[in-house]
């Protein structure tokens, strides 16, 4: 929950955010686009792994860079809290990039006389994004919800390659439980009312 729940909102609000900075007429708007973009192709194992090594207290380069600042090692993974939000964090960036596509292309589907419009009546910009722009765009980010919210309660990969539930199970989910319960221990009717409680879950969100 506590992964959904903190992951989702971040993800689709900095998506919304992102997704409208690209969407103006920039220089290397396309380039921009085609970065963002480069995490969403890339497998989740290799996510997992690239930012394990990145975020390692012992030789990753932003550990290096934090004792080169501070003098102190840092350990990401030592601690509950830091792991959640380490694995928050990695999974953004993984799936920022598919929010920020499906926003782009609601927000390429409102009309510009309607944009006008509302110009002309003295709206501010604020009014014309809250008044205009959301409703438009909303059934798209609602979509984006239920998609993000059904993919963090079945995601398995990301977790089991970046902390693989630990430190001392902190971060373990239901699905990642389901996983090692009938891979691991072999534990079929264990991960069998998982995966229904996983099930459920879906439904609820959808």
């Amino acid at each position: 929950v506590f992964y959904a729940v903190v992951g989702v909102p971040l993800i689709i609000i900095f998506s919304i955010f992102l997704a409208h900075q690209i969407n103006k007429k920039i220089r290397g708007r396309t380039i921009y686009r085609t970065l963002l973009f480069i995490p969403a192709i890339t497998i989740p194992a290799a996510i997992g792994i690239l930012w394990r090594w990145i975020l390692n207290g012992n030789y990753g380069p932003i550990a290096y860079l934090v004792y080169g600042l501070t003098g102190r090692k840092v350990d990401f993974f030592s601690s509950a809290g830091s792991a959640n939000v380490m694995l928050v964090f990695a999974n953004a960036w993984n799936t920022v990039p598919v929010v920020i596509i499906l926003t782009i292309a609601a927000l390429q589907t409102i009309p510009g006389d309607v944009m006008e419009a509302g110009q002309m009546d003295g709206a501010t910009r604020w009014q014309i994004y809250t008044r205009i722009t959301l409703p438009l765009i909303r059934p798209t980010i609602i979509t984006a919800v239920v998609m993000q919210s059904m993919e963090y309660f079945n995601m398995v990969t990301l977790i089991y390659t970046l902390t693989a539930g630990g430190p001392f199970d902190s971060t373990q989910t239901l699905s990642l439980a389901a996983y090692q319960n009938a891979f691991n221990y072999w534990h079929m009717d264990i991960a069998s009312a998982y995966g229904v409680i996983i099930f459920l879950l879906n439904i609820v969100f959808s």
